[in-house]
């Protein structure tokens, strides 16, 4: 009998162990999102600047938006501009200020290329004049790895692909934040692009939420800094309208990231370089 009640509190404690391993990401990830949104609050005294207001009340005429990173970043698969042509239109049009964009994404790049991107003296200058600089990178980090040495090479690696890719995007922002203390960071979720019915479905979650648990953190130690929500807007129970190919979206898609970028500066408070 003692046996038998041993046996099943490891089981319980084994599969409590096992929940908690595969929420824990989306929990810790709802727990910063609530952090970053705005409170209501009527006290004048200590209201809350959103980033949008931030902009709007900013003295400058005209804002530099630099656009970092891969394919989506770049803005594979729309015939508009992608989403950062989007978010540029709606800022000037809530903002009445001149938004400059240049965008320097390169399809096919992964953390360790943005890093090497970085290094690039004129890169460095981009940085150091934006006033915005939006990054979307990280996915290609594990699919490079899955198409030259298989899927199955790709899960093996996972947690030395997962630590470089970590290591690479605190990198990344601190070597920005070298050039440039002062500019809104504005870093993109990475999204789910395999089918709800598919019965690797639930790993391929685990993993973004890892990725995208590690975007948050990496962003909150280095404000002014955004995350936006792109796996809300993207979700795969209607990917045939926002979809444009096996990964990148189409212009609905841009279109839902954008709003998603806006909504991010208009409920988000702004917090100033520590």
């Amino acid at each position: 009998m003692k046996k038998r009640y041993i046996v099943s509190l490891l089981l319980l404690l084994l599969i409590t162990g096992t929940v908690w391993w595969y929420y824990y990401p989306q929990y810790k990830i709802n727990q910063i999102k609530e952090a970053s949104v705005i409170v209501n609050n009527n006290d004048k005294k200590s209201k809350q600047v959103t980033y949008l207001d931030y902009l709007k009340d900013s003295p400058k005429s005209s804002f530099n938006h630099l656009v970092l990173g891969d394919s989506v970043a770049q803005g594979r698969g729309s015939d508009e501009g992608g989403f950062v042509q989007k978010v540029n239109t709606n800022l000037e049009s809530l903002t009445a200020k001149t938004f400059v964009l240049e965008n320097q994404g390169i399809s096919g790049s992964t953390s360790q290329g943005l890093l090497n991107q970085l290094q690039i003296p004129a890169v460095q200058q981009s940085v150091k004049k934006a006033d915005i600089i939006t990054i979307n990178i990280g996915g290609n980090d594990l699919v490079q790895i899955a198409k030259e040495e298989g899927p199955l090479k790709a899960i093996q690696r996972y947690d030395e692909v997962k630590s470089n890719y970590e290591k690479n995007l605190a990198e990344i922002f601190e070597l920005i934040r070298s050039h440039n203390p002062d500019a809104i960071l504005v870093l993109n979720e990475l999204y789910n692009v395999v089918n709800a019915e598919k019965n690797y479905y639930p790993a391929t979650e685990k993993l973004l939420n890892d990725w995208n648990l590690i975007a948050y953190e990496t962003a909150l130690s280095h404000k002014p800094a955004i995350v936006v929500p792109v796996s809300d807007a993207l979700q795969t129970e209607d990917m045939n309208k926002w979809l444009y190919d096996s990964i990148h979206p189409n212009d609905e898609g841009y279109e839902r990231i954008a709003e998603k970028t806006i909504t991010a500066f208009q409920n988000h408070s702004y917090k100033r370089a520590e």
